[in-house]
Formats: structure tokens, C-alpha cells, sequence
């Protein structure tokens, strides 16, 4: 699970023992864009507390009023070259939203997207980490 208001952007490595169980697959930096804090860059600690793992509860940013609190994603059903990507948001330990996204490995390319640019950008960090595991590249 990752916060609903992080954009990551890159690979961001810390003293996680074991990264590639984190909820996007790795650590990674990036931006807030929870509201009035749109683009903040959180510090190490923020990364690897919360931003990376959801349900931030002692972050100054996050928002009272939230639609969810983490966002979790797993690798679904691949057929004919598309990746069933699925995710939940979930709100108080509940889910709160759920749904599939698409992806085509072949052409790079995403053929059903998340209305929300945080949840798009996080599920396309996360098919990254778990594309590059399977072929053992990173």
C-alpha cells in the first residue's frame, strides 16, 4: 500500500530489508499532492515511513477528510501480452474503491487507466518493479 497522495518518480533505495515487498514493488521518491501541498518533496524519513507504505497517519500533509488512505496493487491474470493490474484503495483498513487496469507489455502501453494521476503513476511504478523481477533486469 502506498499513500494516495504520492506521485513517485524514481527509485529510491533505504534500509528496507526486503524492498521488493514494499507495495510498489520498490522504494521510490516522488511528490506529495495532497491538498495545499501539491509537489512537496517528502524527506527520507517521509519516504520511508509513509509515502511508500500508506496509511501515514503522523504526516502533516495527509488530509482529514481523505477518500482512502493507502492504495495496494497485484499482478493479475496476463493473457495475450496484457496484464491484468489490479488495485484497492482502502480507507480505516476497509476497502474503499477497487478496479482493473490494463497493461499491453508488447507495445508499452496502457490500454485502461486510473482516472487518478497518483493511482496511474503507481501502478505503472509498480508493473515496472514486478516486470523487471520477472525478467531479472533493473
Amino acid at each position: 500500500m502506498a499513500c494516495p497522495y504520492f506521485i513517485p518518480e524514481e527509485r529510491f533505495e533505504s534500509s528496507w530489508a526486503f524492498p521488493q515487498r514494499l507495495p510498489l514493488g520498490a522504494g521510490w521518491s516522488g511528490r506529495c499532492t495532497a491538498p495545499g501541498h501539491d509537489g512537496a518533496r517528502p524527506t527520507a524519513e517521509e519516504l520511508t515511513s509513509s509515502c511508500n507504505l500508506g496509511y501515514a497517519k503522523h504526516c502533516g500533509r495527509l488530509p482529514a477528510e481523505r477518500h482512502a488512505d493507502a492504495v495496494r496493487f497485484a499482478m493479475g491474470e496476463e493473457r495475450e501480452g496484457i496484464v491484468r493490474v489490479l488495485f484497492v484503495c482502502e480507507r480505516a483498513y476497509l476497502p474503499a474503491s477497487h478496479g482493473e487496469l490494463l497493461y499491453q507489455k508488447a507495445q508499452n502501453a496502457w490500454l485502461r487507466v486510473h482516472e487518478d494521476r497518483c493511482v496511474q503513476r503507481m501502478a505503472e511504478c509498480y508493473v515496472q518493479a514486478q516486470l523487471e523481477r520477472r525478467t531479472g533486469m533493473k
